[in-house]
């Protein structure tokens, strides 16, 4: 990892740059689709998941799945949350 950021650190034109800011961008959106397929595959309504998000992590209750999203009941309000933020509750 040390070496990705000395390599990028020697980027000396926007150009260049661009095309590095495009491969990440591509590999986040691949890693956040895979993460979703699995959740996809793994829960189902009724389960019990914990959602993560920025500042906390609750466990709410998937009320309906979508196919990158799902609507999950977290004392007693409904968010629709990204399939990437869902986790298997212990």
């Amino acid at each position: 990892m040390k070496n990705l950021l000395k390599q990028i650190s020697k980027i000396d034109n926007t150009e260049d740059l661009n095309v590095v800011i495009d491969a990440i961008k591509a590999q986040r959106k691949f890693l956040n689709n895979e993460k979703a397929l699995m959740a996809r595959i793994n829960f189902k309504n009724g389960d019990t998941v914990l959602v993560t998000s920025k500042k906390l992590t609750e466990t709410g209750t998937i009320v309906k799945m979508k196919i990158k999203r799902a609507i999950v009941e977290i004392d007693g309000k409904r968010w629709d949350c990204p399939l990437s933020m869902l986790s298997e509750a212990s």
